[in-house]
């Protein structure tokens, strides 16, 4: 009786290695990659979609349309466009800058909102920065404060505004860069924006800086509180906003370069400038509110 060849005795066990190396790419094709999100994002983000995909939204507006959420919409459509396919999980975090912290570790790819380019430009070393999304300049936001306000809502020139206390994020330095330079002396801290929406309703602060909804009155419904601006004033806050990717992260490269190639695109065909209208991020109804800094406005309306 022969023997059978080396090589046919050996053929069951690299049919049997190379299964595993084609089961396990398969695998991590299909592994999701971590985005991370603040959680009242989330759950604006859900209620918007009200059981769409992404790639379905062509109108950015509606209930529950704010500018974060339209980020993380225009970031899956971006990357559908720049041929990144791999899917992706949603991981809750606790800040601003906690999220960055952990995609400069490599525990997340990315964040789901944008973010100021000032605090990105430090770690160019370890972060990929896309194109941006919020040009320099076109960041006008609103003084909210509660429909009960009646003196918040009664003051209409810096003089009185900058009397009342606000309340922002020390995280968010565009933000207290603004209030500081237009004079306000009383502000008040706390990490996130649900708390900013409490302090306001329970009457501890009278006013937050947030960007315009579009809807009749530009409220702002923030876990169950409603936000109102007080009209007839904005405020331009300077810098442009980016997404981080991670470059210690494996797919970082792939990430970042196919979410580029779509910002590219949605930036060519017009689809940024109309989702942050839609969604009342830009507000044309609101040209003739006065800006209360208005050396960067006039830049801003370029």
């Amino acid at each position: 009786m022969k023997s059978k060849p080396f090589c046919a005795l050996l053929a069951p066990y690299v049919a049997l290695v190379l299964g595993l190396f084609l089961f396990a790419g398969k695998l991590a094709a299909a592994t999701p990659v971590r985005i991370g999100v603040l959680p009242d994002i989330h759950t604006s983000y859900l209620q918007f979609l009200d059981g769409r995909s992404p790639d379905a939204v062509d109108y950015y507006g509606g209930p529950h349309a704010r500018r974060d959420v339209i980020d993380l919409i225009l970031m899956q459509q971006a990357l559908k466009l720049g041929g990144f396919n791999q899917p992706l999980e949603f991981v809750a975090e606790e800040n601003y800058f906690r999220s960055i912290r952990n995609v400069l570790d490599g525990k997340i790819l990315t964040i789901s909102g944008t973010i100021w380019y000032q605090d990105l430009e430090s770690q160019q070393e370890k972060l990929h920065i896309t194109p941006p999304l919020v040009m320099d300049g076109q960041f006008i936001v609103g003084l909210y404060t509660s429909p009960t306000n009646k003196k918040a809502q009664s003051s209409k020139n810096l003089a009185q505004l900058i009397q009342l206390k606000v309340v922002t994020s020390n995280q968010w330095k565009p933000d207290m860069i603004t209030l500081e330079s237009l004079g306000f002396s009383k502000i008040m801290y706390t990490p996130n924006w649900v708390n900013m929406a409490r302090m306001i309703n329970a009457g501890r602060v009278d006013l937050t800086l947030s960007p315009f909804e579009m809807n009749p009155e530009q409220e702002i419904v923030v876990d169950g509180i409603r936000l109102v601006p007080i009209k007839g004033v904005k405020v331009a806050i300077r810098g442009s906003r980016h997404w981080p990717v991670s470059k210690i992260h494996p797919l970082g490269a792939d990430f970042y370069q196919a979410l580029s190639r779509g910002i590219s695109q949605l930036r060519a065909n017009g689809t940024i400038d109309r989702a942050y209208r839609e969604c009342g991020f830009f507000h044309p109804e609101l040209a003739n509110w006065q800006l209360l800094n208005p050396p960067v406005a006039n830049q801003a309306l370029q």
